[in-house]
């Protein structure tokens, strides 16, 4: 019977200790909230050291940017790519340098490198994307960047890119090239009759 009476103190007066604490942190915590409204309000995100130059490593990893004006289209970021997140379908340009504002072709890049060829598709797909930067290193162009870090100064960093659908997941980075007008620039050539 003593053991019974002796529960009863012990959970009464367990729940007054715990009780008390909240009582105090909640008349202490007054202006202090630590509960953000987080579509209006954002904690700032911190930049993390890991022990490299923060200009020759971007050590923030986010979402993949790319300026398309500056891509040559040669498709290394592609290859890099370990699980084929990136899709770029190019066609040969026989104006090399020249501006073509009716597809919204510009010739040269903004390092002065004459393009080749026309980039007609350039797709991201970021369900796919692992996050591991390797398709940001081979680019002559470094067209192709993750946002925020050392690229702040081109695009600020996005880390909030959720969506309902998984398609507008994916990101056509690519101008619009309307075919009838690129083939009236490039015609294909008529394939032989067997």
């Amino acid at each position: 019977m003593s053991k019974y009476f002796s529960n009863i103190f012990e959970a009464v007066s367990t729940l007054l200790t715990g009780m008390g604490i909240t009582w105090r942190h909640m008349m202490n915590i007054r202006k202090d909230n630590v509960t953000l409204q987080y579509p209006e309000e954002r904690w700032p995100r911190p930049e993390r050291d890991i022990g490299f130059d923060f200009d020759n490593y971007n050590v923030i990893r986010s979402r993949l940017q790319v300026d398309i004006d500056d891509c040559i289209g040669c498709m290394k970021c592609e290859r890099a790519c370990p699980v084929q997140c990136i899709k770029i379908i190019t066609t040969k340009s026989g104006a090399k340098g020249e501006d073509l504002p009716d597809i919204n072709h510009t010739g040269v890049t903004s390092n002065g490198t004459k393009k080749a060829l026309i980039v007609s598709r350039f797709d991201i797909d970021m369900t796919e994307c692992c996050y591991c930067n390797l398709c940001t290193y081979p680019c002559p162009e470094e067209c192709i960047y993750m946002t925020g870090g050392p690229n702040s100064h081109k695009h600020p960093i996005d880390y909030e890119f959720s969506q309902y659908d998984r398609n507008e997941l994916i990101y056509k980075f690519a101008k619009d090239v309307d075919e009838e007008k690129l083939s009236k620039y490039f015609p294909r050539k008529k394939e032989a009759k067997a």
